[in-house]
């Protein structure tokens, strides 16, 4: 999808040109491909992983409940959307949150509103709440990440913090009705000990429930969660039995999935997820994140604030501030924190990575010079 605008072959061929430049310099010509908006810090799940309503937390990482009932606004939504729709280059938001985006009472008119911009929009959800006929009737481009985790009634609710009444009966009801209007959405699987061995299964569900894609990964554990982690003997299963198992049924049933990737990072004796210093980050000129109280993320890890978008500081005066800068420069020569080894868009940083080797090794130089930059 291209921004909105964009109308003919050679502009749409200079953002494509823009945005690779500025992934290859770490140095950004146009606005984020992608922002993912934080629009509630409430949940009605608490899922076992989760940094925010885990029930493994410890005390001292257990957010308060005025914190949990934050959501953030429309107005505040659409500043932001108004704002980056000037500074071009948006083609995707992802509405999501510390908690679940159904929470917010607004997401309908925060997908409409986006769409209205003629982007497309990413909504990443337990499905639970999810009011999927106003959803679903916004005319524009969408994708549901609907986090699954687990393909049973005992793993889903293992995974999901205990006993929720009608719960998966829930999610089973609202798969169907995704089925049934013809829509695909895409199941997100996260694993961890308490449902690590049902890979293959992952995979089997979708004959019944189908999806574009079945993405597997794993959480980042901290602060107490890490009582759900694999354990070695865990990790030696998934690579030798329960991977090539999944991958084989995907392949024999038609299935897309990032098995290949997620394969990458098992790694024994630690709870690193993410050879981050093999692939590199990218994410500096692509992608960002909002949270409810407007506070702007580098990436999806909390621990790298920019700042926060208020009447001084615009989305615009962040992207292009020092603050902004000095990080970019900082990930780009492989300088990383120590949580980047969790790292959250690792996924996206391997593509990013692999697509610039295969560049390199057809012959194709990526310009650095703006007038004459092409692939």
């Amino acid at each position: 999808m291209i921004s909105p605008g964009l109308t003919t072959r050679a502009e749409q061929k200079k953002q494509r040109e823009l945005r690779l430049k500025g992934v290859v310099t770490g140095k950004p010509l146009l606005g984020p491909q992608t922002v993912h908006f934080d629009i509630a810090n409430g949940c009605n799940v608490r899922c076992t992983t989760c940094w925010h309503h885990s029930p493994h937390l410890i005390e001292s990482h257990t957010p308060t409940i005025d914190w949990k009932r934050r959501s953030m606004s429309l107005d505040s939504f659409r500043n932001i959307m108004d704002d980056l729709a000037q500074l071009g280059g948006l083609e995707n938001v992802i509405l999501s949150g510390m908690g679940d985006p159904s929470l917010n009472k607004q997401l309908p008119e925060m997908v409409r509103y986006a769409h209205q911009h003629g982007v497309g929009v990413t909504i990443i959800t337990n499905l639970l709440a999810v009011d999927l006929d106003q959803i679903l009737s916004s005319p524009g481009e969408l994708n549901l990440l609907v986090s699954i985790c687990g393909v049973t009634r005992d793993s889903w609710t293992a995974f999901h913090g205990g006993f929720i009444a009608g719960g998966f009966e829930r999610l089973i009801d609202q798969l169907t009705v995704l089925r049934d209007s013809g829509f695909r959405p895409k199941h997100v699987q996260v694993i961890n000990s308490q449902n690590y061995h049902e890979l293959p299964e992952m995979v089997r569900f979708a004959t019944d429930w189908p999806t574009k894609r079945i993405n597997f990964k794993f959480a980042s554990l901290i602060n107490g969660t890490e009582a759900v982690a694999l354990s070695n003997d865990q990790k030696t299963e998934l690579i030798e039995t329960l991977i090539p198992r999944a991958s084989a049924i995907a392949q024999m049933k038609d299935i897309e999935t990032d098995l290949e990737a997620f394969r990458t990072q098992v790694t024994l004796d630690s709870h690193r997820t993410s050879p981050i210093e093999d692939v590199g980050c990218y994410m500096g000129t692509i992608y960002c994140r909002v949270t409810v109280d407007q506070e702007l993320l580098y990436c999806c890890n909390t621990d790298i604030s920019v700042g926060f978008i208020d009447e001084k500081n615009s989305f615009r005066s962040l992207w292009f501030g020092a603050g902004y800068t000095q990080l970019r420069e900082r990930l780009t020569r492989g300088d990383f924190l120590k949580s980047c080894q969790q790292c959250g868009k690792y996924k996206q940083n391997f593509k990013w990575s692999r697509k610039l080797h295969q560049l390199t090794a057809a012959g194709k130089q990526v310009k650095t010079d703006i007038a004459g930059a092409t692939l």
